[in-house]
């Protein structure tokens, strides 16, 4: 309304996008997304298209024109006591011609919050409203702290991250993203830092009507972050009139306040981890290790550390039994800290399934952690990943299932949907993930190679080459794609390039963490099983993560009758699995 008022005054005239922030928010704030989102919002309320300029018009890079008849009063204070009535009776006229225009259901919709339930929402990325690109993480952990907050909630379906971050700056009208997402409402706004002030608008939308249901502008200390994530949370509960358990009130109100600083070294951290690359992961790292030694009590720090070493273990970059000491150690001060934090427990789950190899305790893990996290999409997936493990595709369908219901845009998502049925042989039916994949990122290289893998076992060479070469080069620096290839040349007849990678796979391994796994699978390509099978007892003795896969991974069916492939798996207290071929 502030900014409404100040182009009324000056209707007809140009008025600049700097006098508009200097009048309405005092020069305090510079961004020009806050007043783009401010006279997109009027243009709404007004009617006005998104493309029209019936009451506002856009002058490009100079600023905006009231265009119509207003009648100005001489005295300032009549002017400001019969504007606000307007305003009162605009708001008025507005109203009636919005009820005139609904059908008595929807009006009853807008009286009452929506005449269809809300029991499902997605938090779109909040926007960076600095001015400062290197801000932008500071938006991103917010939005990725929000949707922690709400998931808290058990009755309500919340998209996990990995999903809303692909509309990040997304012009699609939001109906459409509500579709795609399959959700009943879209949280939005806005997020910044102030020195040691933050400001956050946020925006509840009904998605199948774009209806604006509630809005709220919070203004607080850095300080109290973390409470007001979990205000916000509630309130959106609130709003949208889900039920809220005492065992979520519980989970909502266990919250602390946090020293700024040290927040926004974890932010940063997050921000790098999230990269997976070998580098992001070392600047998480640092970024923690600062966040901790600002406030050594500050348990999440700790959790981030922990999630470092298990990537670093996961992707090869750091060998398992170091990483894995690593891990315990950080995840043991966490839960000392706070032994209540979901992350933490996953991380036992994983820890337990990749390095303990104790199928059972892994799984009552996982179960936990799911029953007190229900909207979290990569528990369900690792989880989908344990159960294709254990020789169980359909309980491993069903995980995989509900993860994509709440991450129905992840790539992630859809390459363990297709390892479910790649593990059990069933290769048609895990293209068609693929083919999902591919559309949502085309020439993602572990797309590629999964396409790669399944053209090789169903005896279509030249495809799987050419996927599995596609996905070198897509991928450049990854070791794990060249023992993809290089076995598949082995395979298909062409031992000097599998043997050319192999001396590559050597050298490398002299300054770097090479598995030992991967090097046994391309002995299998090139048929040479005694020296797959020495490999293999150096990557049990490594703990090398893919050594969990061991017993349904097709690239073995060669060596499954060997008795020392079977004292290996028996080592590993595999249980049986009926889908691997004799």
């Amino acid at each position: 309304m502030d900014v409404f008022v100040c182009l009324a005054e000056h209707a007809n005239e140009l008025v600049t996008r700097e006098e508009l922030l200097d009048a309405v928010w005092n020069g305090q704030i510079t961004a020009d997304e806050l007043l783009t989102g401010v006279v997109s919002d009027l243009r709404r309320a007004l009617h006005n298209g998104q493309h029209e300029s019936t009451y506002i018009e856009t002058v490009p890079k100079r600023g905006y024109r009231l265009i119509g008849q207003v009648d100005p009063i001489a005295n300032k204070d009549a002017r400001n006591r019969v504007f606000r009535n307007r305003a009162l009776w605009a708001t008025a006229a507005l109203l009636i011609a919005v009820l005139a225009s609904v059908s008595m259901s929807e009006f009853t919709g807008l009286l009452f919050g929506g005449a269809k339930p809300i029991t499902s929402i997605a938090v779109l990325p909040l926007k960076n409203i600095s001015g400062d690109p290197d801000e932008e993480y500071f938006a991103d952990g917010m939005t990725e702290e929000l949707i922690t907050e709400l998931a808290k909630v058990g009755a309500l379906k919340v998209v996990s991250s990995q999903s809303v971050m692909r509309f990040k700056d997304s012009d699609m009208p939001l109906p459409e993203i509500a579709e795609i997402l399959d959700v009943d409402a879209i949280v939005e706004g806005s997020a910044m830092q102030l020195g040691d002030t933050i400001r956050i608008t946020i925006q509840l939308i009904e998605a199948e009507t774009d209806l604006h249901l509630w809005a709220e502008k919070y203004d607080r200390n850095f300080s109290d972050v973390l409470v007001l994530h979990s205000e916000i949370a509630r309130s959106v509960a609130r709003e949208i009139q889900v039920a809220v358990t005492p065992e979520d009130a519980v989970r909502l109100a266990d919250v602390r306040e946090v020293d700024p600083e040290v927040y926004r070294h974890y932010l940063r951290g997050e921000h790098y981890r999230l990269t997976w690359s070998s580098v992001g992961i070392d600047q998480a790292i640092e970024q923690y290790t600062h966040a901790i030694t600002l406030d050594p009590e500050f348990a999440s720090a700790y959790v981030g550390l922990a999630r470092c070493y298990n990537l670093m273990a996961f992707l090869g970059y750091m060998p398992p039994r170091d990483a894995h000491a690593k891990k315990v150690e950080v995840l043991a001060t966490a839960l000392t800290l706070d032994s209540n934090l979901p992350q933490a427990h996953e991380l036992i789950a994983i820890t337990r399934y990749y390095y303990d190899w104790d199928w059972a305790g892994a799984e009552e893990k996982f179960r936990e952690v799911i029953a007190i996290s229900d909207n979290d999409a990569h528990v369900r997936q690792i989880y989908a990943w344990l159960l294709t493990a254990l020789g169980r595709p359909d309980e491993a369908h069903a995980s995989i299932t509900r993860a994509l219901e709440l991450d129905p845009v992840s790539v992630q998502l859809h390459l363990v949907a297709s390892d479910i049925f790649y593990f059990s042989r069933q290769f048609d039916q895990g293209r068609v993930y693929l083919e999902q994949a591919d559309a949502l990122s085309p020439n993602h290289p572990w797309v590629q190679m999964r396409f790669g893998w399944g053209y090789l076992q169903e005896g279509i060479h030249e495809e799987a080459i050419s996927k599995l070469e596609l996905t070198v080069q897509l991928a450049p620096g990854q070791i794990e794609p060249l023992w993809h290839l290089a076995h598949a040349y082995g395979v298909v007849g062409r031992p000097e390039d599998a043997r050319r990678i192999l001396n590559d796979l050597r050298n490398l391994a002299r300054s770097q963490y090479v598995s030992r796994f991967g090097i046994a699978v391309v002995h299998v390509g090139l048929k040479e099983h005694d020296e797959a099978l020495t490999m293999l007892e150096t990557a049990y003795e490594n703990r090398d993560s893919w050594m969990v896969y061991l017993n349904v991974l097709p690239y073995f069916d060669p060596l499954r009758q060997d008795p020392r492939f079977q004292t290996l798996l028996k080592r590993m207290n595999f249980p049986t699995v009926a889908n691997a071929p004799e």
